[in-house]
């Protein structure tokens, strides 16, 4: 909880502002920053469809910790792979986070939005499925990487 309000106070306190109507059709666009951050997400959304997590793992810090939903919290570079791997049978067909709002704050951006998820499971289509997230971001050497990624279901808009 106090992770939550800390975010909330973050969020709400100065830094550069971009909204969105339409996944990364930013109003002001051209702010390289932010760009680069949803360069980012997209290559994360494009690696999960080809079960590529080296490529997943390569977006993240490395002391970066998931909250997936209904689960405790997984740090750790190995931990993170163990999550993002597909078992047997399964692949993501469709994956797509759609920002709501990114803050940046000097060297860490705050993004939130929803996300939707395709998939099969033996052969089983599956979805869409849609949730939401936050994602705190982080400005390391070599570009924005995600330090705290959180997500959680959310009703079929």
């Amino acid at each position: 909880m106090r992770s939550v309000l800390l975010l909330i106070c973050l969020l709400a306190s100065g830094g550069c502002a971009v909204s969105s109507q339409h996944e990364f059709d930013w109003r002001g666009g051209g702010n390289t920053e932010v760009a680069a951050i949803e360069a980012a997400s997209r290559e994360f959304s494009a690696a999960y469809v080809r079960g590529d997590v080296d490529s997943m793992l390569a977006l993240y810090t490395p002391d970066a910790v998931i909250f997936p939903n209904n689960s405790e919290m997984i740090t750790g570079a190995d931990a993170i792979r163990g999550y993002w791997t597909l078992g047997a049978g399964q692949t993501v067909t469709h994956h797509r986070a759609t920002p709501t709002e990114i803050r940046i704050d000097g060297n860490h951006a705050y993004d939130y939005g929803v996300y939707e998820i395709s998939g099969t499971v033996n052969g089983t289509p599956y979805g869409p499925t849609h949730g939401k997230y936050v994602i705190v971001w982080r400005r390391t050497p070599a570009g924005w990487r995600m330090h705290l990624d959180m997500w959680n279901a959310r009703p079929r808009p």
